[in-house]
């Protein structure tokens, strides 16, 4: 089994939009409302100024409009240009309007100006390893680990990018870190169980791939793999 089986990143990347506010704990927000209640009454279409811009890009994100939505958030950015939450929003819906190489502009302004901005370095680091820029990724993964240190997502993120590069022994203590953090994180788990059959570590293998199943039956990878680690063992005895 290859290393793109490392595939499974619900909930914590660029693969799988979900999550909640702009500082949640999941890699990528699935909204990006402020703290602002909505529009307010009497909202005229002649938005100005870099408040009401970014209230209007809020409310253009909950109805879906991304396009637009960006293109207010980038008016918001030039009036308040060390507002790190814009940048962070922008790069955002870059990533979900596939501009890839904006995002990554965006997320680095969000970093200059906020260093520690932890979820900041987690999108960066999937959009990087996305790009095949493993270094930069794993890179920014340890960042945003650093001032994070519970995020489960960034430790299967750091796991994943190591174990595109080939470097599978260093990933698992990484997966194995995110399911503690998480006992719940499918994704992490069947990358656990499928790090440790790259490994021929087979036997081992099986109870994690047992665990994200029970907890997401239609992981692919995992019934592959689970598959595979019992026809093995079957072979063995």
């Amino acid at each position: 089994m290859t290393s793109a089986t490392f595939i499974g990143l619900a909930a914590l990347g660029l693969l799988a939009l979900a999550g909640c506010d702009r500082r949640a704990s999941s890699p990528i927000p699935p909204t990006l409302l402020s703290s602002s209640n909505g529009p307010a009454a009497g909202r005229t279409n002649a938005v100005t100024g870099p408040d009401a811009l970014a209230e209007e890009a809020d409310r253009l994100v909950a109805a879906g409009k991304w396009t637009e939505a960006a293109v207010a958030y980038e008016a918001a950015a030039k009036g308040r240009p060390d507002d790190e939450e814009l940048h962070f929003n922008l790069a955002y819906l870059y990533t979900r309007l596939g501009r890839t190489n904006d995002a990554v502009v965006q997320y680095g302004e969000c970093l200059r100006i906020l260093p520690e901005y932890a979820e900041a370095h987690n999108n960066l680091g999937n959009l990087l390893r996305r790009r095949g820029d493993f270094p930069g990724a794993i890179d920014h993964f340890q960042q945003a680990l650093k001032h994070s240190p519970g995020n489960s997502g960034a430790f299967n993120n750091l796991g994943t990018a190591l174990a595109l590069q080939g470097r599978v022994a260093e990933a698992i203590p990484n997966f194995v870190r995110a399911t503690e953090l998480n006992p719940k994180y499918a994704e992490a788990w069947q990358n656990l169980g499928t790090a440790y059959l790259q490994q021929n570590r087979v036997e081992e293998s099986v109870r994690p791939l047992e665990i994200a199943l029970g907890l997401n039956p239609g992981l692919e990878t995992a019934q592959r793999a689970l598959v595979r680690a019992r026809r093995q063992l079957t072979a063995h005895h």
